[in-house]
């Protein structure tokens, strides 16, 4: 009885150090996980401070644009149906857009 006990307790020793080496894992792979995630949001950065380029941005994308409201954003999505907006300046041909709100929005203005 003894042998058959003790290929038992054999038995049930390796079962369990086979389960913590999975348990690691899986936990090791749960923290890589949290590491990625967090990395993509902490890096994704604030929508506030990315550039926008004014032929090819959504209306939301555009009223994140400081001084750009929703019938702002409209105007300009109209607009380009008929100009296409190659510097900063030409956004002046936009109803609602004069020299303050070009400056207050020149630094997140891209044309590429």
């Amino acid at each position: 009885m003894s042998e058959k006990f003790d290929e038992f307790l054999a038995q049930r020793e390796a079962a369990q150090k086979s389960s913590g080496r999975t348990q690691r894992l899986i936990l090791i792979g749960l923290g890589l996980v949290f590491v990625v995630v967090f990395a993509f949001v902490a890096l994704r950065g604030d929508p506030n401070t990315r550039p926008v380029n004014p032929n090819t941005a959504s209306a939301s994308q555009l009223e994140s644009l400081p001084g750009i409201g929703p019938v702002i954003a409209q105007e300009i999505i109209s607009k380009r149906a008929e100009v296409k907006f190659s510097k900063p300046e030409d956004l002046m041909k936009v109803k609602g857009i004069g020299k303050a709100h070009l400056e207050k929005m020149r630094p997140r203005l891209t044309f590429e």
